[in-house]
């Protein structure tokens, strides 16, 4: 997260799901001089997403916005990086 606030990234993270809309992703990051908006499910390399998080990432797909799983696997391989730093299209 210090990474994406460092190139400028807004960066919500939800701390304790118990008390959020089940599925609701883990982490928002907002770049407002770009206008962009990322919703991410955090999950380990093997961890699968419930029923409600993958309602949640495809009703936020369907709306035109950005939501998919980070994996470590995505940090490994600099997708994660590339995903804060490339320009909106």
């Amino acid at each position: 997260m210090a990474g994406a606030k460092s190139l400028g990234w807004l960066v919500y993270h939800t701390h304790d799901s118990r008390r959020s809309e089940p599925g609701f992703p883990d982490l928002v990051l907002v770049q407002p001089v770009r206008g962009r908006v990322l919703f991410r499910e955090l999950k380990t390399q093997k961890g699968r997403t419930t029923q409600a998080q993958d309602t949640w990432i495809e009703a936020l797909t369907r709306a035109g916005q950005d939501a998919a799983i980070w994996r470590p696997s995505d940090w490994e391989s600099r997708d994660i990086h590339r995903a804060l730093v490339v320009q909106r299209a």
